[in-house]
């Protein structure tokens, strides 16, 4: 049985904007693990109800318990397990999903209990990802033995040796059941240190009721934008640029030409100061001053201004992402629409999110005083929480991007097939799912840390008229190679660089 805390610890930003996603490629699964039932395109529910005949509840017992324990035992053989230990191991599990996502998580921690009944979890719930409350905990030997981060921020824990090396720990194999850029999300220096649950990133909303085809180009954009606000006297677009700490605004920098880190004399360096990032800077200040046509919006996601004037039909596009999704289709209906981010019309290249992960890691026994066989028991909760039936419990859910390949495959068939309800649902999905085409790589190396407030700091700035495009590039380049400097990153090993990659298609 397992012990549950209630953890009052703010959901950080790495949270509200965790990036990404899926990768619209037909791929044919790898070699699959970890799979409880063959792969239907329609999900599949347990239920505990009571059968009043004696031959069918006999039958579907046996089943239950047969699955159980087939999975049981391909589990524990992949972490070096023949057999359950003769007393319980306990664990300790630090949750950070959403309301929406912990109906998944509440479900199948039952199941998982059902599974490994000698294995007792006590979960912590209300976490925030970031490195600095685990990190904590791990100097003082207290971290959880399991936990779920985002990719980026389980990348910089991974170089501070606080989580496993679960490519050490785990057969190759295993790894092959995720999708490929997934995988690489959880990858550092060739080292696998998590496990994904899912790839999320930012997409373009919009209001059918004032657009009815969204916008393919930039130009198209402004064109659009103007129209709206001329016809029905609402903003074109709701963008808090004046907020950013720079996820969002990475998309437009990589679409104006523009990537966070360059390579100089193989030395990995910021490359903020460029001609791309004044233009994307001056792009949206001329949006929002010149043409008045998009809204400079105080905050940011559904709860923030740009959502609240989203749902309440005051603004007709806003860019945010798929964990968003359930607010504004309970608040828009069939109004609800979906695309890619347009082409920046003066570079021809997509503006390219980024696409990020969150999943599970494993504490170091130094970092969490767990034994082996603790160890053991974490890397199969991990396994377990992110196989195909729970990967796809969780996208039938609470809509989350499946990363697990095999769940990928029946979400693409689902929606192909337009079994989705709400039917409206359907054309949502798919539009999500087709910028995963024109993400690039959430760099996930420990330099990335000093990336947002040096962003934020100085498109502040700007937004507020106080400094040239030319400055805010020059101080937010500056600030953020001093930093780095502080922390003891003057030199940045080549080998550390996370290059843009804005198209993932065959």
């Amino acid at each position: 049985m397992r012990t549950v805390n209630r953890s009052k610890k703010g959901i950080s930003r790495t949270t509200s904007i965790a990036i990404v996603v899926v990768i619209i490629i037909a791929v044919v699964a790898g070699v699959i693990i970890a799979t409880r039932h063959p792969a239907p395109t329609t999900p599949t529910t347990s239920s505990s109800t009571t059968t009043t005949t004696t031959t069918s509840t006999t039958t579907t017992t046996t089943t239950s318990t047969t699955t159980t324990t087939s999975l049981a035992q391909t589990l524990m053989s992949l972490v070096g397990l023949s057999s359950p230990p003769s007393t319980p191991v306990k664990i300790t599990v630090w949750n950070s999903y959403s309301t929406s996502e912990n109906v998944f998580f509440n479900k199948t921690i039952a199941q998982f209990e059902q599974t490994f009944p000698w294995i007792q979890p006590s979960v912590t719930y209300g976490v925030g990802v970031g490195t600095s409350q685990f990190e904590t905990a791990a100097k003082a030997g207290q971290a959880p033995i399991v936990y779920r981060d985002s990719s980026d921020s389980g990348g910089a824990l991974f170089a501070a040796g606080l989580i496993l090396n679960l490519s050490s720990y785990l057969p190759s194999s295993v790894f092959s059941q995720y999708l490929p850029i997934a995988i690489k999300d959880w990858t550092l220096n060739n080292s696998v240190y998590g496990l994904p649950d899912n790839v999320n990133y930012i997409v373009m909303f919009y209001n059918k009721h004032f657009v009815p085809t969204p916008p393919n180009t930039t130009e198209q954009l402004v064109q659009i934008a103007e129209s709206v606000n001329s016809t029905y006297h609402i903003w074109g677009i709701s963008y808090g640029a004046g907020d950013e700490y720079g996820y969002r605004f990475a998309a437009w920098f990589a679409g104006f030409g523009g990537q966070i880190f360059t390579t100089k004399n193989g030395v990995v360096m910021p490359a903020l100061n460029t001609s791309a990032m004044v233009n994307a800077l001056n792009f949206w200040y001329n949006l929002t001053y010149y043409l008045k046509v998009n809204y400079l919006a105080p905050s940011t996601g559904a709860g923030g201004a740009e959502g609240q004037l989203f749902v309440s039909n005051k603004t007709a596009i806003i860019f945010d992402g798929p964990w968003d999704l359930n607010a504004y289709l309970q608040a828009l209906g069939p109004n609800l629409g979906a695309a890619p981010l347009p082409i920046v019309s003066s570079t021809g290249l997509h503006a390219a999110p980024f696409v990020g992960s969150t999943g599970w890691v494993v504490a170091t026994p130094q970092a969490s005083g767990a034994t082996q066989l603790q160890i053991k028991a974490g890397l199969l909760f991990a396994l377990f929480m992110t196989d195909y039936q729970s990967d796809f419990s969780l996208w039938n859910t609470a809509h989350d991007l499946p990363a697990n390949q095999q769940a990928y495959n029946s979400a693409i068939a689902q929606i192909n097939a337009g079994n989705l309800t709400p039917s409206y649902l359907n054309p949502v999905m798919k539009g999500i799912l087709e910028q995963a085409q024109f993400g690039q790589k959430f760099p996930n190396i420990p330099q990335m840390a000093y990336y947002w407030n040096s962003f934020h700091q100085y498109a502040t700035e700007f937004f507020a008229g106080k400094i040239t495009a030319e400055q805010a590039a020059q101080g937010m380049e500056k600030a953020f190679v001093q930093a780095l400097e502080q922390a003891g990153f003057s030199l940045l090993p080549a080998f550390a660089l996370a290059p843009i990659e804005p198209n993932y298609e065959d």
